[in-house]
């Protein structure tokens, strides 16, 4: 995810744009609903399992093992899926 600090702290871009914080946070509660806190709480404790470098490393891989599964002939972003908070959990290293 392309990034760049700024006066109010770190920042997603998408090409020289800003990505606000409150677009954000509106699209996921609009995905996660009132499951958004424990999936938020699942992936900051996988994340901080990791060192800063081990976590660039192998973000894109744990993506890989917890994201939901597409159903078959659905195609894009925009597909329903059913997120399992206890992989993502079960995937945090040991610290």
């Amino acid at each position: 995810m392309p990034a760049k600090n700024t006066e109010d702290g770190v920042r997603a871009v998408k090409g020289d744009q800003e990505i606000e914080p409150d677009g954000v946070r509106q699209y996921l509660m609009s995905k996660f609903g009132d499951d958004l806190r424990v999936v938020r709480g699942a992936i900051q404790r996988l994340a901080k399992s990791f060192k800063p470098k081990e976590l660039a490393e192998a973000a894109f891989r744990l993506y890989e093992r917890f994201r939901p599964a597409i159903p078959g002939g659905v195609k894009g972003w925009g597909a329903k899926g059913n997120l399992d908070v206890e992989v993502i959990e079960g995937l945090a290293k040991e610290t």
